[in-house]
């Protein structure tokens, strides 16, 4: 109904100012019989036809601009709400890795299944990278419900852990995303040189899929929808975006601080 309703609105503005003679003025006047008339004899020429739809995709190229610029113009106010009110997120026991005294932190929501979710792990390398003395990353976990494997792994991940590999694993399980299962996790966990009775016993503890379970809670309670998700400093950064994206947040965070 729309597009029908735009068309006939272009069509009367062409048949206003075309060969027909009818001025815009008197243009509502005309019965519904003869606009019928006049609009399909000005859509037989192939020209018009033509004119009619650069002016349709000028004026939705027009619209969407304008859209962009409303939805920058939002995000840049967002931006700046965030950091004079940056969110407050409890690291609590979860892994972490760089400076204990490092000026950002950077929490991120990660789903081990998610692809996305490595990209997001490759970018926050880089940025570890970037900034070795004043970036701190903190890694909590959101596995998705579609993705069956995600908590499994997260649980090997954090079983690991109880023996100094968390990232180790977690740098393994991304790795080999393509076949998360439970006899991979032990897999690897030999390969890390884990002492296997121990990762399964503690794999098996409720108490490690209970940290699972309240860091997709908090995640909830954050309105993190999906993966990868990030807080640098406060800033939400929603999913694994350009090395600059990061970038731009730290150096400000940088800036501010010295």
């Amino acid at each position: 109904m729309k597009m029908k309703l735009v068309l006939t609105l272009f069509c009367a503005l062409a048949l206003s100012t075309s060969s027909f003679g009818v001025e815009t003025a008197n243009a509502d006047k005309l019965s519904q019989e003869d606009f019928d008339k006049m609009m399909g004899s000005f859509l037989e020429k192939d020209a018009n036809v033509e004119k009619l739809g650069n002016a349709l995709e000028t004026l939705f190229r027009k619209k969407r601009a304008e859209q962009q610029q409303a939805a920058a113009r939002d995000a840049e106010k967002q931006l700046e709400e965030q950091f004079k009110n940056p969110v407050k997120v409890a690291v609590g026991d979860s892994p972490s890795k760089g400076p204990k005294d490092a000026k950002v932190t950077i929490i991120e929501f990660s789903d081990f299944q998610c692809p996305f979710c490595k990209k997001g792990a490759e970018r926050m390398d880089e940025v570890l990278k970037a900034y070795p003395k004043d970036v701190k990353l903190v890694f909590k976990n959101l596995p998705l419900p579609f993705h069956p494997e995600a908590k499994p792994a997260a649980i090997a991940a954090l079983a690991a852990g109880k023996q100094g590999k968390f990232w180790e694993m977690h740098d393994a399980l991304f790795n080999n995303q393509g076949a998360l299962s439970s006899k991979l996790y032990d897999r690897l966990a030999k390969e890390l040189g884990l002492d296997l009775a121990k990762f399964k016993k503690d794999s098996a503890d409720p108490a490690i899929a209970k940290m699972v379970d309240e860091d997709a809670a908090l995640a909830t309670k954050l309105g993190i929808r999906g993966t990868p998700g990030f807080f640098v400093n406060g800033v939400q950064v929603r999913g694994a975006q350009p090395l600059p994206k990061f970038k731009e947040l730290v150096d400000r965070w940088l800036a501010m601080k010295k």
